[in-house]
């Protein structure tokens, strides 16, 4: 049994990992855009 908590706390970290990836993306992405539309105006990338 603590063999397969072990096994799914593994997986949890992986799943979580990978989600703080898409966050981070997302925020590197808005930032950029704020970057656009401060030097070009209108409404940047989005």
């Amino acid at each position: 049994m603590p063999r397969i908590h072990m096994i799914l706390a593994l997986c949890a970290l992986a799943a979580l990992s990978g989600c703080g990836a898409v966050i981070v993306g997302a925020g590197g992405a808005v930032i950029a855009d704020q970057v656009v539309e401060d030097q070009q105006g209108g409404d940047g990338l989005f």
